[in-house]
């Protein structure tokens, strides 16, 4: 599934309201002012150094406090940071944005259940704080409460209707409750407000192939392939597409460039052997199924696929060995015998084949019962 995008922009304070009390209020408020123009050049620890210099002239400039805790969640200090917005809060019970900031602090420390409770609280004393919103509803989706962060994104976006993450993470919790038109209407939007957006793209995608619209799922791989060529899923989910609307060249390149990235995806080897084999590839599909049984040499219907590409080659014998191995790891698999059969026969060992094929057909294998006559008379 998609990947959820967090967004998240800090602002900071830079009124020179001073309702502090202090000896020598100016040399706060220069030091404020001098944090401020670090922040601006992203210098947050120099923030920090003089946000603290401002605060020890005036222990109760609540500004100060804020800032410093916005500061101090730039250079991943969150427990700091929510030191700090308690501060605020402290000074000023009524400063909503301090709470949604200890908010972001608490789910940056994976605190989810303090983080709600802070995030809430600012959304009580400030309705329209879309970040609170967002926030929330992350980490709803974080913890798989999907209907409540669809309520979350949806506030977020009724507020502020040009964000497309949100409509992006919106779309994840659509799929997720296999609500699938609607996370496509949700990926749309996201792309119509931020144009080549790669996660987009990928996801819209996998829900087009979930809706069988297999041109629109090429399409949205096609675009995100031009931003990131070397990502194998997408040759993949792009090839699968390809498959289901006949178009077996281009899923047995998807898949074969898949295979040049990662050696190991499983799905593109698996797929990459079956249009090798439609193709009328059978040495490549051979070479296919043997890549997959150097990964698992356990699996008995590798065998038997190899096998059957062995047949079409007319590497009779080597066929035999496959069906071999397929039943020595299941005994009763009815296909094994029913080949070993065909590759018997085609080797004229027809007492062999007609044991074989009545095997098959012992194990209720209907193709088998209609070539019992034909070998065994």
């Amino acid at each position: 599934m998609g990947k959820l995008i967090l967004a998240f922009v800090f602002i900071l304070s830079s009124s020179s309201a001073w309702s502090q009390t202090s000896d020598n209020p100016n040399e706060a408020y220069e030091y404020f002012n001098e944090a401020i123009g670090y922040y601006k050049a992203k210098d947050y620890r120099k923030a920090v150094v003089y946000y603290s210099k401002a605060l020890k002239v005036n222990p109760e400039y609540t500004k100060a406090y804020y800032n410093r805790g916005s500061a101090k969640i730039n250079v991943k200090d969150y427990e700091g940071a929510i030191r700090d917005m308690d501060k605020t809060i402290a000074l000023d019970p009524e400063f909503a944005k301090a709470y949604m900031y200890k908010g972001y602090g608490y789910m940056k420390l994976k605190d989810y259940k303090k983080a709600v409770t802070s995030l809430s609280k600012s959304i009580e004393l400030d309705p329209m704080l879309t970040k609170a919103y967002v926030n929330r509803g992350t980490i709803q989706l974080k913890i798989e409460n999907y209907e409540l962060a669809i309520e979350d994104f949806s506030s977020a976006l009724d507020i502020k209707p040009e964000q497309a993450s949100v409509y992006f993470n919106r779309g994840i919790c659509y799929q997720r409750l296999d609500q699938i038109s609607d996370a496509v209407n949700d990926y749309t939007a996201a792309l119509d407000y931020k144009a080549g957006y790669l996660p987009a793209y990928r996801a819209r995608g996998k829900a087009y192939l979930k809706l069988e619209k297999y041109e629109e799922c090429i399409s949205d791989f096609s675009s995100a392939l031009k931003k990131m060529p070397n990502n194998a899923e997408m040759y993949y989910y792009r090839g699968f597409a390809r498959m289901n609307i006949e178009d077996k060249n281009g899923a047995n390149a998807d898949f074969a460039s898949a295979l040049e990235i990662d050696p190991t995806h499983k799905g593109a080897l698996e797929n990459k052997a079956i249009s090798s084999f439609q193709l009328g590839r059978y040495e490549e599909a051979v070479s296919d199924y043997s890549n997959i049984i150097s990964m698992d040499e356990k699996n008995p219907e590798s065998y038997v696929n190899r096998g059957i590409a062995y047949l079409k080659t007319e590497q009779n014998e080597n066929a035999i060995d496959d069906f071999n191995n397929a039943i020595k790891l299941n005994k009763d698999f009815a296909e094994a015998y029913f080949n070993r059969a065909n590759a018997f026969a085609k080797l004229n060992q027809d007492q062999k084949a007609c044991t074989d094929m009545r095997k098959s057909a012992d194990l209720g294998y209907q193709p088998a019962y209609g070539h019992i006559n034909g070998l065994c008379n």
